[in-house]
C-alpha cells in the first residue's frame, strides 16, 4: 500500500514529560479541573455512559493483551465501565495492511511521533480531532505546548491526536562488569570522547569469554541526534546524509563499531541485536538507547544508567524528545466515545497513575508529580532516574513521511562503515539510494 502524500511535517519538540492530564466526573475532561462549560461537560458525560466498543491498536511489537491493560486498560475500564475494548497487536509489517483488506475496524492507534508517518499517515487513517476538542470544550493549555505544536505541524494546523507520554534516550551501564575489571562506572557529563575510550578500556577478552564496551540503537540516537541534523529535507525530500551536523552525528556513533572486538556481529544493528548481549548474555559493558529501556531490563541485571554523554562543544545539550500518542482514525465508528479515553489519558488522574507506573509528566507544570516517578516500580528504586529525560533537550529535528526510506539506507552506510569503508562515500552513496527511492515513492 502506498504512501499517503502529505506536506506536512513532523517536528520532535522539546517536551518535559509522559502522559498528559485532567479531572473526571461529569465535566469535561480536558478542562482545568475539570472547570468545563456546562455545555462540553454534560456532552462528555452522556458520551462516557453509552456503551461502546473500541479497538486499539499500537505500532510497535511486543505489547500483549497484559501489557496494554496494564499500561492503560484496566484504567481505561474503571473509567469508563460501560466501554468494551479491545486491543489487537502489532505482531509484523504486514499486521496492519492485513487488518485493513479484512474491514477491521479501529478506533485508537497509540503510536511514536517517529512511526506515525509509517501507519496513520501511510495508510490514510488520520482525522483531524480539531472540532471534537472544541465539542468537548477540551483545554490543550493544559498540555506542553510544544507537543500540541508538533501535531499542528503534522495535520496542517489541525490535530490528529493527544500525547500521552514521551521518553528520550540514555546510557545504561553493567555494573557487575564495571566492577568485575575495576572500572569507574560512567558519570554524568560525560563527553561521548570519554566514552569511546571508557568503551575500549572495556572491550576485551577475559577467561574465554569476550566482551563489548558499548552496543546501541542508532537508528533512535540518530532520530533524536543532539546536533539536530534532519536525516531529510522537507522541502526538497533529498537525503541530508551528507551535511556536516548528519555526518559528524553519524560518525560519532560509527566510531564504536570500529574498535577492535566491539564490530557488528553478522551486520546485525537491529535494536534487538544490539540490546540482547547487554541484558541477556550480559557480555557488553554500555548500552545506548531509549530512556524506556529500563522498563526492558527491570531486575533481570545488575544495571543503572546516566544522561546520554554530550559532544564537547555542545555541553549540557540532552537528546531529543520522543512522545506518543493516541490517535483516533479515520475510520472510527465511535468518535465521540474514543475521544473521552483521549481526554482521560491527559487527566490528573491518569497522569499521577502513570508517572508511579514510570511515565514522565506532559503536563504544563508537571512539577508536583515528580517526587512520585517510578513509585510502583521496585526495579527503578535506587536507580539514577533523574537520567531518564535529559537537563535541556536537543532543537528538534523535522520528520518526513520518508523517514523509513532515510532509516534504512543510514543503516546500510553504517553496516558498510563498520566494515572499513568510508564515511564520506558510504553516506553519499546512502544519500543517493534514499533520493532514488523517494523519487520512485512520489510517483506511485
Amino acid at each position: 500500500m502506498k504512501l499517503n502524500k502529505w506536506s506536512a511535517v513532523v517536528s520532535v519538540m522539546l517536551l518535559a514529560s509522559s502522559l498528559a492530564a485532567c479531572s473526571g466526573g461529569g465535566k469535561s475532561p480536558g478542562s482545568p479541573q475539570g472547570s468545563a462549560a456546562d455545555k462540553g461537560g454534560d456532552a462528555a458525560k452522556k458520551v462516557s455512559e453509552t456503551p461502546a466498543e473500541l479497538t486499539f491498536y499500537v505500532t510497535v511489537n511486543g505489547w500483549t493483551d497484559q501489557k496494554f491493560m496494564e499500561s492503560y486498560g484496566d484504567m481505561i475500564k474503571k473509567k469508563f465501565p460501560n466501554y468494551t475494548l479491545k486491543f489487537i497487536p502489532q505482531e509484523g509489517p504486514q499486521t496492519l495492511p492485513s487488518m485493513i483488506t479484512a474491514g477491521q475496524n479501529i478506533d485508537i492507534m497509540i503510536s511514536s511521533i517517529g512511526l506515525t508517518s509509517n501507519f496513520l499517515l501511510a495508510y490514510d487513517m488520520q482525522y483531524d480531532i480539531t472540532e471534537l476538542t472544541k465539542k468537548y470544550n477540551y483545554d490543550l493549555s493544559r498540555l506542553e505546548p510544544s507537543t500540541i505544536e508538533i501535531q499542528k505541524q503534522l495535520a496542517g494546523g489541525g490535530m490528529y491526536g493527544l500525547p500521552v507520554n514521551t521518553t528520550s534516550a540514555a546510557l545504561f551501564y553493567n555494573k557487575s562488569l564495571f566492577d568485575k575489571f575495576g572500572v569507574p562506572y560512567p558519570k554524568e557529563g560525560m563527553t561521548w570522547d570519554e566514552t569511546y575510550e571508557l568503551a575500549k578500556q572495556l572491550t576485551r577478552s577475559d577467561g574465554g569469554q569476550s566482551y563489548k564496551g558499548l552496543t546501541m540503537s542508532v537508528q533512535h540516537l540518530m532520530l533524536l541526534n543532539q546536533l539536530s541534523a534532519p536525516h531529510i529535507d522537507d522541502k526538497s525530500y533529498k537525503a541530508m546524509f551528507t551535511s556536516d551536523n548528519f555526518k559528524q552525528a553519524f560518525d560519532n556513533l560509527a566510531r564504536f563499531y570500529k574498535i577492535s572486538g566491539n564490530g557488528l556481529v553478522g551486520n546485525k544493528y537491529s535494536q534487538a541485536s544490539q540490546l540482547d548481549p547487554f541484558y541477556k548474555e550480559q557480555n557488553v559493558a554500555m548500552y545506548a538507547s531509549l530512556s524506556t529501556t529500563a522498563n526492558t531490563l527491570k531486575d533481570t541485571m545488575n544495571w543503572d544508567m546516566v544522561q546520554l554523554p554530550v559532544f564537547k562543544d555542545k555541553p549540557g545539550v540532552g537528546p531529543q524528545s520522543y512522545p506518543n500518542y493516541f490517535y483516533i482514525s479515520k475510520g472510527s465508528k465511535n468518535k465521540d466515545a474514543a475521544f473521552q479515553v483521549l481526554a482521560y489519558i491527559t487527566s490528573d488522574e491518569f497522569q499521577e497513575f502513570t508517572v508511579k507506573s514510570g511515565n514522565s509528566s506532559i503536563l504544563k507544570d508537571g512539577s508536583k508529580m515528580a517526587a512520585s516517578f517510578g513509585a510502583g516500580q521496585p526495579y527503578l528504586k535506587g536507580k539514577n532516574i533523574k537520567s531518564y529525560l535529559p537537563a535541556k533537550f536537543a532543537a528538534p529535528t523535522v520528520k518526513t513521511q520518508y523517514q523509513a526510506i532515510a532509516d534504512k539506507e543510514m543503516l546500510a552506510a553504517l553496516v558498510e562503515v563498520a566494515g572499513g569503508k568510508d564515511v564520506n562515500t558510504a553516506l553519499r552513496e546512502a544519500a543517493e539510494r534514499a533520493d532514488k527511492a523517494i523519487a520512485a515513492e512520489q510517483k506511485k
